[in-house]
């Protein structure tokens, strides 16, 4: 588990400067191994390794507990000095009071420590509920527990997630990712009424731009891109009904800091100079801190203004055929239009529109920040045969699709929309796809 600095926010004068983040790091994660029984060593049974913890501990408290009773008596014997003869009732006493301190010892110690552990497990420990705790990264470890006990909400808003992005890490940063992940497809999947709000930084803002420059050397817009793909796959993967517990939006305004939030604690990151926000310091704090709501109602500002787009809004365009509309993926390669189709279940309206010899019926696509145009879908691919162009929008959305719909553009097209767009791509040879 990260150190924890209570009371303290994180800075250089209190033990957070950069040398020593390095130097703690390996131990953090040799305590994050120990408490975690996936990381038991192999040919070794974690549940063998625990059951050998708790008999040691459990040996040195009843050798504790049987001292410390052998020194009370003795004190007790030298303080009283019974008299002759006496000897006899005082050892009764004191044997009668031991016994019946032990059996009311063994029959509440289970009651007390069942309560205990219940309050753990729904509320997490008395020490989670400091006011305010610092951590010298982003807490990984308390934030996977409180994923796995999540009952209410969970709240996150960074520019990209390098939280949820496994892809640029390796070794133990990508298992914490993995598993970070996992908590999340899990809190969702589970029947529960948990619901998930993600803020990212919309990478056309100018503020993405000015934080990958900030950074020098991580391309914010490409990290987002690698989140939406992500969160898409793992919306796809939801039932029809939970889909609706999870809400992502982009924002377009200047970001502040890194929150996440998981009921009524949240990690809070500051942004710096060169330092992504996970491997910046974190506060702990409760929300009914001032702290806590501050960036609670900045959230919440953020996720209802105007600029603010949904995820499905900026990933997929909009096609209307006549009066009937749905959401259909999109992609640009190679100076063509692909339209990405599911089942007919999924995408009704998209497979009416069958590409036929010389233009099938016009289609309207819009989308985010282009102009609707006018197309005819002029070519199907199978989605094994796609090649480069499937892997291409398999990597904007995450998942696959059942066909691939190359369209062309019906009369001039307007600015913005597939701008090195010349001529008719049915009319080039397949083998320049």
């Amino acid at each position: 588990m990260p150190k924890e600095i209570r009371q303290e926010f994180p800075s250089p004068e209190n033990g957070f400067a950069p040398a020593r983040r390095d130097e703690d790091r390996e131990g953090e994660r040799d305590r994050d191994r120990e408490r975690d029984p996936a990381d038991a060593p192999q040919g070794q049974p974690g549940w063998v390794r625990r059951l050998r913890q708790r008999r040691m501990s459990a040996l040195v408290a009843w050798s504790s507990s049987v001292m410390l009773a052998t020194v009370a008596i003795a004190l007790t014997m030298a303080w009283v000095h019974p008299d002759k003869g006496q000897w006899k009732e005082f050892f009764r006493g004191v044997t009668g009071d031991v016994a019946g301190a032990l059996l009311v010892a063994f029959f509440l110690s289970p009651v007390f420590l069942a309560i205990r552990a219940f309050a753990n497990e729904k509320f997490g420990s008395i020490a989670e509920y400091a006011p305010m705790t610092g951590y010298e990264r982003f807490p990984y470890l308390k934030f996977i527990e409180r994923l796995e006990r999540c009952d209410d909400l969970v709240r996150i808003m960074d520019t990209s997630s390098n939280v949820l992005d496994d892809t640029t890490a390796e070794g133990d940063e990508a298992d914490e990712r993995l598993r970070c992940v996992a908590a999340l497809r899990h809190v969702l999947a589970a029947d529960n009424e948990v619901r998930v709000e993600i803020l990212l930084l919309d990478p056309t803002a100018d503020a993405a731009r000015q934080r990958s420059a900030d950074l020098r050397g991580i391309d914010v817009s490409a990290g987002v891109a690698r989140n939406l793909a992500l969160l898409n796959r793992i919306r796809n993967d939801l039932p029809e009904g939970a889909r609706n517990k999870l809400l992502v939006k982009l924002y377009n305004a200047t970001p502040a800091c890194a929150y996440y939030r998981v009921d009524d604690r949240a990690a809070i990151a500051f942004y710096s100079l060169r330092t992504a926000s996970e491997q910046s310091a974190h506060v702990d704090v409760a929300l009914k801190e001032k702290l806590g709501k501050i960036v609670n109602d900045h959230f919440r500002d953020i996720r209802e203004d105007a600029d603010t787009v949904e995820m499905v809004d900026y990933l997929y365009g909009t096609l209307s055929v006549g009066r009937r509309t749905e959401h259909v993926a999109w992609v640009e390669y190679g100076g063509a239009l692909f339209l990405g189709l599911a089942s007919p279940r999924e995408n009704p309206v998209a497979w009416t529109v069958a590409p036929r010899v010389g233009g099938g019926e016009p289609l309207q696509l819009a989308a985010y920040k282009h102009e609707p145009a006018e197309f005819r879908a002029m070519r199907l691919l199978p989605w094994a045969e796609c090649g480069p162009i499937g892997h291409s929008i398999e990597e904007k959305y995450g998942i696959g699709f059942q066909v691939l719909f190359e369209v062309a553009p019906v009369g001039e097209m307007p600015p913005g929309f597939l701008p090195n767009q010349a001529t008719q791509m049915s009319d080039r040879p397949a083998a320049e796809l």
